[in-house]
């Protein structure tokens, strides 16, 4: 009997120790620690992503329209020989063609122009000479009928001036016929001139526009080929202080790109200077490429500096949502949802009536709420909610306001209980987010056996 009193004994001191330790646990106070970022202000975009290739606005393809060797470039205006990277002016001698051949086609030209100038002199005085002879064989038929056939005149003598007077006016009309001709050769031989003092000045070969030349073709001692198409002996682009991107954009994206959007770029070349530019059209021949339809954007680009060169690859962002001086916060802060043993008294009323707040906003427009979003903020150990209506994210940080809300606010991304009371953790456990989805409710499962039959 005395062992089992100093068993019981002994096994009421170990109960008393429990429930002392027990007890001093649940008073002693929940440690934890949090992660928080504070609110920040500043500026924010939203941009769709894509490359593209810098070209020059207007780019002219400088051709020869006659054939010969190239024996001369002309100046440019740094007054050295034309060649790349040299700025031209309109109207300005870029290239010399040898012109030898052309000149001999010339004088050809202007001989058979001569000869027919000379026809037609003579077609002239043939007409009067035949004018002349129709009028005297006119006057002699006229007395020929006067006197008609008779003692007086002979019957084949009538009949004589009659003919000559037919023939004498048939050769007259065949020398204004003549006449015809040989005007009209006169003016094919002058046009065949004119072709051919034309041809002398395109042996000159001047720039079409104010420009630079990107690339020259040819070089002294080549010899130009003229064909169906003009063989090309100069790239000229128009003035450089205006270029433009050409833009490949996904067809998932293209929805958000319209003409007059603001666009900003960076190139390999320079880094990380931004250049800006604007969305001029979407050409419609859209390509596809291992099933990827693509479409190219042609975006105006400013080049007063004419620092940008033609060809450089370009980095595109083309601005969807342009935020300015606006509060900012970590998306981790919206997904954020705090253990009921975290949040203070004031922040389980200010819950509550968060809650109320959302269930009337669902009732009168359930998309009402699809821009809200609950932070909280860590004061004393303790977190506090507010309710902000969100804008467009980027994916790392997203716009809000909200009432209540200000820049350097602590707000909590993330928290981990270090210790606590377990029981007083898992009886506050029915705080929900009403925001978040809910899962659904399952069935409880019946594990007791069936019974025998």
């Amino acid at each position: 009997m005395k062992t089992l009193i100093k068993l019981l004994i002994f096994i009421g001191i170990l109960t008393g120790i429990w429930f002392a330790w027990s007890y001093w646990q649940s008073k002693k106070p929940v440690e934890v620690e949090f992660t928080t970022q504070p609110i920040t202000k500043g500026d924010m975009i939203i941009a769709v992503d894509a490359t593209g290739t810098l070209e020059p606005e207007e780019l002219i393809d400088v051709g020869a329209q006659v054939g010969g060797m190239i024996i001369e470039f002309g100046k440019d205006l740094d007054g050295k020989e034309v060649s790349d990277s040299s700025p031209v002016k309109e109207g300005q001698m870029i290239a010399k063609i040898d012109d030898v051949l052309v000149e001999i086609d010339i004088k050809k030209a202007e001989a058979e122009a001569a000869q027919a100038k000379a026809n037609v002199v003579s077609a002239k005085a043939d007409i009067q000479q035949a004018k002349a002879k129709h009028k005297q064989a006119k006057l002699n038929r006229d007395r020929a009928e006067k006197l008609g056939p008779g003692e007086a005149l002979a019957e084949t003598t009538y009949e004589q001036y009659i003919s000559d007077e037919e023939i004498a006016q048939a050769s007259l009309q065949v020398a204004e016929a003549s006449l015809l001709k040989a005007e009209a050769t006169l003016k094919s031989a002058e046009a065949n001139l004119q072709k051919e003092l034309r041809n002398r000045q395109y042996t000159t070969i001047v720039s079409p526009i104010d420009g630079v030349v990107i690339h020259r073709v040819v070089n002294i001692g080549q010899t130009v080929v003229s064909s169906m198409s003009a063989p090309s002996l100069f790239l000229i682009a128009k003035d450089l202080s205006q270029m433009q991107i050409w833009s490949a954009v996904n067809e998932a994206d293209i929805g958000q790109i319209y003409p007059g959007q603001p666009v900003v770029f960076t190139t390999d070349t320079f880094g990380n200077r931004q250049f800006t530019g604007t969305v001029n059209k979407i050409r419609l021949n859209a390509t596809m490429s291992s099933n990827v339809v693509t479409y190219i954007v042609e975006i105006d680009v400013p080049n007063h500096d004419k620092i940008l060169l033609p060809y450089l690859t370009t980095n595109v962002q083309f601005i969807t949502h342009d935020y300015k001086n606006v509060l900012l916060i970590p998306n981790a802060a919206l997904r954020y949802n705090p253990e009921p043993i975290l949040i203070s008294e004031q922040g389980q009323e200010k819950l509550k009536s968060i809650h109320n707040e959302i269930a009337t906003l669902k009732e009168k427009d359930p998309k009402s709420t699809n821009d809200l979003g609950i932070i909280w903020e860590e004061t004393d150990n303790k977190v506090f909610p507010y309710l902000v209506q969100t804008k467009k994210s980027n994916g790392m940080l997203t716009p809000i306001q909200g009432e209540g809300i200000k820049e350097g606010m602590n707000i909590v991304t993330k928290s981990t209980i270090v210790n606590g009371d377990d029981q007083a953790m898992a009886a506050e456990s029915g705080s929900v987010n009403p925001l978040m989805p809910t899962p659904p409710k399952r069935k409880k499962s019946n594990n007791q056996a069936p019974p025998h039959r």
